[in-house]
C-alpha cells in the first residue's frame, strides 16, 4: 500500500477514531476526524481523501444522507458503519453508494483489511491496459472508466466491476452468488439483495447514454449481459 494514504474517519465516538486510525498509522496511512456530517462534508470540501469511513448513526446530518451529498460530486470510496446490526440498513447504504459497510462492534484490523481491499481495487496500475467493449459499451478496467455510445457514466468502483464482470462474461446466466463474491472480494456476510440494488443502480446510470445492451434477469437464477444488435 503507498504511504501518504488518506482515509477521513466520521463517527462521534472518539475511541473508534482512535482504534481506526493506530491501525492506519501502522500501514503507513493517514487519517482526518470529523465528529458530525456536517464537518465530514467541510473536510472534503477543503481537501482530497482517498477513502471515507462513515458511520450511519450521527449527530445532525445522518451518515446516509452525507454519502449522498458525497456521492452528487465524488467516487470517492465509502465503507459505512451501523450500531445496528439489521440488514435493511446494509441494503439502504450500498443503494445510495456505499461501496462497503460493517457493523459495529467491528476489529479495526477487519476494517483497515477492507479499506486496502478497496483502495487496491480503485487505484490505477501503471504500464497496463485492460479494456472491454460491447456494442455502444466501453470499460477501461483499470482506469474505472465507462462509456456509452461515446458518453462517460459516472459508476462507483463496484459497479464498474460488478458491470465489467457481467460483460467478460457476456452470455452466460452468472448467479447472485457468484456475482456477489467476485465483486466483493472476500467472504461477504449479508444478502445477496446487495447485486439487485447493484445492477438496479448500474441500470438506471447507463441507459442515459441510450445502451445497445441489456443486463437481462434470470427469474430465480440471477443475471445475463446480452447485446443488441
Amino acid at each position: 500500500m503507498d504511504s501518504k494514504v488518506t482515509v477521513l474517519i466520521c463517527d462521534d465516538n472518539v475511541a473508534v477514531h482512535e482504534s481506526i486510525n493506530a491501525y492506519l498509522q501502522a500501514e503507513n496511512m493517514n487519517s482526518v476526524s470529523a465528529f458530525d456530517g456536517e464537518q465530514a462534508l467541510d473536510h472534503i470540501k477543503k481537501q482530497q481523501f482517498d477513502l471515507v469511513v462513515l458511520d450511519i448513526m450521527l449527530p445532525g446530518l445522518f451518515g446516509t444522507e452525507v454519502c449522498k451529498e458525497i456521492r452528487k460530486t465524488s467516487d470517492i470510496p465509502i465503507i459505512m458503519l451501523s450500531a445496528r446490526g439489521e440488514e435493511m440498513d446494509r441494503i439502504i447504504g450500498l443503494e445510495i453508494g456505499a461501496d462497503d459497510y460493517l457493523t459495529k462492534p467491528f476489529s479495526p484490523r477487519e476494517i483497515v483489511i477492507r479499506i486496502k481491499t478497496i483502495l487496491k481495487r480503485v487505484q490505477p496500475k501503471q504500464n497496463t491496459s485492460n479494456m472491454l467493449m460491447a456494442t455502444s459499451l466501453f470499460i477501461d478496467v483499470e482506469g474505472y472508466e465507462v462509456l456509452v455510445n461515446d458518453m462517460v457514466i459516472d459508476l462507483t468502483a463496484k459497479e464498474v466491476e460488478l458491470l465489467a464482470y457481467l460483460v467478460k462474461n457476456k452470455g452466460r446466466v452468472m448467479n447472485r452468488e457468484e456475482l456477489l463474491y467476485k465483486v466483493w472480494g472476500y467472504n461477504y456476510i449479508g444478502d445477496t439483495r446487495a447485486v439487485d440494488t447493484l445492477i438496479k443502480r448500474i441500470r438506471q446510470k447507463v441507459s442515459k447514454g441510450n445502451p445497445k445492451f441489456s443486463i437481462k434477469s434470470i427469474y430465480g437464477v440471477g443475471y445475463k449481459f446480452e447485446e443488441i444488435i
